[in-house]
């Protein structure tokens, strides 16, 4: 009956955007060794810290949603200088991804109660990286389960199998899923993307601003 227009646009996206623009030594690499080029990037992000050394992206690349103060936002890294490497690059924007869902979490928070863990599904839930900044930024449990990206598969099939009699419910899909892994949120970590959500926040706002400004030299 309901369905949440809390998200984001571009969230593999923006991710596939860096691997074609800022990595395309790594993608290179993956090429030449017959690797995963997404495995060669977050392998490098793992070298910088906790909030990628104050380095901030915003994954407005696709434009903004009904969270943003304007349609016209659009992405940026905040506070690059000189000192900011690829890995820092990287690990800013997989923080970036993070921060920007981790709004639309807070907001679907404020419209209903919600669990204490979340299950990742999609091609990120495989890497261990993935899982543990979304555990931080979400101060969540992530749990990994065998569905990786077929859940949206997985959905297709249950509807199916329920609408056609097959099954009564939806609570086989819960014996489908078995847990492979899990992230729980590291304190020191949390404390970090705490401190880097207004921030965040407020660097959206402005980027909305700026990108209205933008939008106004097209007319």
């Amino acid at each position: 009956m309901f369905t949440s227009a809390v998200a984001i646009f571009s969230a593999g996206t923006s991710f596939r955007w860096v691997r074609d623009h800022l990595c395309r030594d790594l993608a290179a690499k993956a090429e030449r060794e017959g690797a995963d080029p997404y495995d060669l990037m977050t392998d490098l992000a793992a070298a910088s810290p906790p909030g990628a050394n104050r380095l901030l992206f915003n994954p407005s690349l696709a434009g903004g949603t009904s969270l943003d103060a304007s349609s016209n936002v659009r992405g940026a890294f905040v506070g690059l200088d000189l000192g900011h490497t690829q890995a820092d690059v990287v690990r800013s924007a997989m923080e970036g991804i993070a921060l920007g869902l981790r709004l639309a979490l807070d907001e679907m928070r404020r419209l209903t109660r919600l669990s204490d863990e979340m299950v990742m599904v999609g091609g990120g839930s495989r890497n261990a990286l993935w899982r543990q900044i979304f555990a931080d930024a979400y101060n969540m449990k992530i749990v990994k389960t065998n569905v990786d990206q077929q859940a949206a598969a997985l959905g297709a099939a249950a509807l199916a199998a329920v609408g056609a009699g097959f099954w009564k419910d939806f609570a086989k899909i819960d014996e489908i899923h078995r847990v492979e892994a899990t992230a729980s949120p590291i304190p020191e970590n949390k404390a970090v993307y705490e401190r880097l959500l207004p921030v965040f926040a407020r660097a959206g706002k402005h980027l909305a601003d700026l990108g209205d400004l933008l939008a106004q030299q097209a007319e």
